[in-house]
C-alpha cells in the first residue's frame, strides 16, 4: 500500500506537470483553427475534457524515466485526439454515420509510421489541427523502444474505438439500435458481455493508451502487447464506460439521453453485470507487467464513481456490493477518494461551481481518477515512511496533539503519546482506510480492518 502512495505521489509531482503544459500547447492550436464550428469543438473538447487527459496520463508511470516525458506528451496527445473525434462526433457529425466513420479513421492513423501518409478528414479547414494531432501522435510513439511490438493492438483498439464512438452517437441521435447492436456482434469479445455493454467499453480507449504507455518499455514485446490489449478490452473498457452510465441514470432518465445502463432488466441485473465486470477487470491485471499500476486504474475507476453517487440513487444502491467485491485492497484508494470527493463538492458549492453538469460535460469524469487519488495521499505517504524509518521524534511532530487513531483491531488511541507508544511495538500499518489532516497535521486515522 505504501508503494501505491508513493506512485500516486510521483504521478502528481512528475507526470502532471508535464501533462498539463501538453494540453495548453493543443488549446493555443485549437483556438487558432479557422472554421468556427470545428474551433468550437476542440475548444470546448479541450476545456471539457482536461481532466481525462490528466488523468490517463497517469499510464506514464509505467514507463522508464528516461522515456517518461514522451510518454507523457504521447498519451496525452493522443486523449486529446480522442476527444475531439468523440466532440466531432456528437455535433458536426450527429446522426451521420459515414461521416462519423471516416472522420474516426483519424485514431487509428495516429499509430502509424511517421513516414506514412496522413490521410483525415477534418471536416472543414482545420488549419492543420486534426494532422498535426496525427503527426504528432506519430512522432511520438515511434521515438519509444517498442513502438513496433505494440502497434497492431493499438491500431486494432484504436479502430474499436472510432467505429464504436460513431455508431453509439448515431444511434442516440436517431434513437435506433439495429446498427450498433450488429456491430457489437462482429466484435471478438470474451466474457459475455451484453450488446450494450460491449457499446459502451467500445467507446473507451483506455486500452489504446495502455498500450501507448506500454510502448516506451524496452522489454515490452508483441506477446506482452496482446496481453495489454485483452485485460483492457473488454473487461476494464466495458467497467470504466458502464460506471460513467450508472452515474448519469436518473439524470438520462430526465434529459432523455442515451443511456448503455437503461437496457439491464432492472437494478438487480445491472448490479450482478457490473460487479462481474470488475472481477474480470481486477483478474485480467494480475498477469501484466507493472500490473499493480493496472489494479490501480481498476481501483481508482470502481472508487471515484461510487464516491461520485447520489444518495438514493441506483450507483448508490449498486456500489458497496462492487466495493466489496473488490476487496480490502481497493479500501484505501476508495475511502480517499471518497474524502476528495466531498471537499472537491464543497469546494465547487463554495465557488458557484456545484450546478448540474451539461450532457456534454459527461466525459470528464470518465477518467479523472488518479489526479484526486494523489492530491490525498502525500501526508499519508510522508506519515507511513516516517513510521517504517521508525523515526518517533517526527512523527510525534507530523501528529496533532488531539490526534485520535483507530487500529485495524478497533483500539482507539488518543494523544501522540498512546500512538507512538503502539507503533513501537507494532509491525508499520498499511495506507489507512481513512485519515484528515488539519493545518499539516494529522488528527484522524483508521487503520483498514484486517
Amino acid at each position: 500500500m505504501l508503494a501505491t502512495a508513493k506512485t500516486l505521489i510521483a504521478y502528481r509531482a512528475a507526470i502532471v506537470p508535464r501533462a498539463r503544459r501538453e494540453i495548453r500547447r493543443w488549446a493555443h492550436a485549437a483556438e487558432a483553427i479557422p472554421d468556427p464550428s470545428l474551433r468550437q469543438a476542440a475548444t470546448s473538447a479541450i476545456a471539457t475534457d482536461t481532466g481525462n487527459a490528466l488523468a490517463i496520463s497517469a499510464l506514464a508511470a509505467t514507463a522508464p524515466r528516461r522515456s517518461r516525458r514522451r510518454t507523457v506528451e504521447l498519451v496525452v496527445t493522443y486523449q486529446v485526439l480522442v476527444d475531439y473525434i468523440d466532440r466531432l462526433n456528437e455535433g458536426v457529425c450527429l446522426g451521420q454515420l459515414l461521416r462519423g466513420l471516416r472522420v474516426g479513421l483519424a485514431l487509428s492513423s495516429a499509430l502509424a509510421e511517421p513516414a506514412s501518409p496522413i490521410e483525415v478528414d477534418p471536416l472543414g479547414d482545420d488549419g492543420g489541427y486534426l494532422a498535426g494531432l496525427v503527426a504528432s501522435c506519430r512522432e511520438r510513439l515511434w521515438s519509444l523502444p517498442s513502438a513496433a511490438a505494440i502497434q497492431q493492438q493499438a491500431r486494432t483498439a484504436a479502430t474499436r474505438c472510432s467505429e464504436a464512438l460513431a455508431y453509439t452517437h448515431t444511434a442516440a441521435a436517431k434513437g435506433a439500435l439495429v446498427e450498433v447492436r450488429r456491430w457489437t456482434t462482429s466484435q471478438n469479445a470474451p466474457g459475455r458481455y451484453s450488446w450494450w455493454e460491449l457499446a459502451a467499453g467500445g467507446t473507451s480507449n483506455i486500452a489504446v493508451t495502455a498500450l501507448l504507455a506500454a510502448a516506451s518499455d524496452p522489454e515490452t514485446t508483441a506477446a506482452d502487447a496482446v496481453k495489454v490489449a485483452t485485460a483492457y478490452w473488454p473487461h476494464i473498457c466495458v467497467l470504466s464506460t458502464m460506471l460513467d452510465s450508472l452515474v448519469d441514470f436518473e439524470r438520462d432518465a430526465i434529459t432523455g439521453e442515451f443511456s448503455f445502463v437503461s437496457h439491464y432488466a432492472g437494478a438487480a441485473a445491472a448490479g450482478e453485470g457490473l460487479i462481474r465486470a470488475a472481477g474480470l477487470s481486477l483478474a485480467a491485471t494480475r498477469s501484466l507487467r507493472h500490473g499493480r499500476i493496472h489494479a490501480m486504474i481498476v481501483y481508482g475507476v470502481a472508487g471515484y464513481y461510487a464516491a461520485s453517487a447520489a444518495r438514493g440513487s441506483l450507483a448508490s444502491s449498486i456500489a458497496p456490493r462492487l466495493l466489496t467485491s473488490l476487496g480490502p485492497t481497493a479500501m484505501p484508494i476508495v475511502l480517499t477518494l471518497h474524502a476528495s470527493h466531498r471537499i472537491r463538492a464543497s469546494r465547487e458549492t463554495l465557488s458557484g461551481l456545484g450546478e448540474p453538469r451539461s450532457p456534454t460535460t459527461r466525459s470528464t469524469r470518465r477518467d479523472s481518477l488518479p489526479d484526486a487519488m494523489a492530491e490525498q495521499v502525500p501526508a499519508v505517504g510522508d506519515i507511513l515512511t516516517t513510521i517504517e524509518r521508525r523515526d518517533w521524534r517526527r512523527l510525534e511532530r507530523l501528529l496533532d496533539p488531539n490526534v485520535h487513531w483507530t487500529t485495524a483491531t478497533e483500539e482507539h488511541l488518543h494523544g501522540p503519546a498512546e500512538v507512538i507508544d503502539r507503533l513501537v511495538d507494532d509491525p508499520p500499518p498499511g495506507a489507512p482506510a481513512y485519515h484528515e489532516m488539519q493545518d499539516g497535521m494529522l488528527v484522524r486515522w483508521i487503520d483498514t480492518p484486517g
